[in-house]
């Protein structure tokens, strides 16, 4: 299989404080890989740092082999485009209703008409089990569940074979974050689509996650499927994830 991201020597540092020491990791076309360990460890600068939104960086960090650090304009664009980004708190935009947050990037960025965008949002957002009848709604009257069915629709839309979670469950019920769960699960064997999720939610790991990678302290602690991780890993933070799992 061929990689999509490769991360190499990877180090990020604020100030004095380095929050990321020397992280090396290949993800394969298809696979979904969870980024697990405690909160501050580093998890969510990771996949900002991969996305580039944080530029500032030693190491080196391919994406469908390219090294992003020399891409050009054009190229960046390309990549972006297929990659999706679910946000931890849905990110969405207040004044904009349910389908104009889902065709967010077509209404800004291309020239496609309102009418076929508002068909592609309500699209999208059917096959993740919403109504048409949201469409028109705004952010403010949608549960918390839904705005992440929202969120997960926008970044989907553009058919994107990368997507990055970051933290989906965080301050949803036992039953909604269940169900989001199977979702993500479900979309990523629908779509044929790469996951990276950043999560400490051990059960949503358990569940979607091809390969765990452990980070405690801004390194990579230990890396592997969850049932190997269970049978093989004595270390401390593994174990009292393990028993948290089942």
């Amino acid at each position: 299989m061929k990689n999509i991201i490769s991360v190499k020597n990877l180090y990020v540092q604020f100030g004095n404080k380095v929050v990321l020491k020397d992280i090396n990791f290949d993800i394969e076309k298809g696979e979904s890989i969870v980024i697990i360990g405690p909160s501050g460890c580093g998890k969510t600068v990771l996949i900002k740092t991969i996305l580039g939104i944080i530029k500032s960086y030693k190491g080196e960090i391919y994406i469908w082999g390219k090294n992003i650090k020399n891409l050009n304009e054009k190229e960046t664009k390309d990549i972006k485009e297929n990659i999706g980004m679910v946000f931890q708190n849905s990110a969405l935009f207040d004044s904009l209703s349910v389908w104009e947050n889902v065709g967010f990037y077509y209404l800004y960025h291309t020239k496609k008409s309102k009418e076929e965008i508002k068909k592609m949002a309500i699209e999208i957002l059917k096959k993740l089990g919403l109504d048409e009848d949201v469409i028109d709604m705004m952010p403010e009257q949608l549960s918390g569940g839904m705005k992440k069915r929202v969120s997960i629709a926008r970044a989907l839309i553009s058919n994107p074979e990368i997507i990055f979670y970051d933290e989906p469950t965080t301050g949803l019920d036992p039953i909604t974050s269940q169900g989001l769960t199977e979702l993500i699960k479900k979309i990523h064997n629908d779509f044929n689509t790469t996951d990276i999720t950043v999560t400490h939610d051990v059960k949503l790991a358990k569940m979607i996650g091809k390969r765990l990678i452990l980070i405690d302290n801004g390194k990579i602690v230990e890396s592997g499927t969850y049932e190997e991780l269970k049978e093989k890993s004595n270390h401390p933070l593994i174990r009292s994830y393990i028993e948290i799992g089942g």
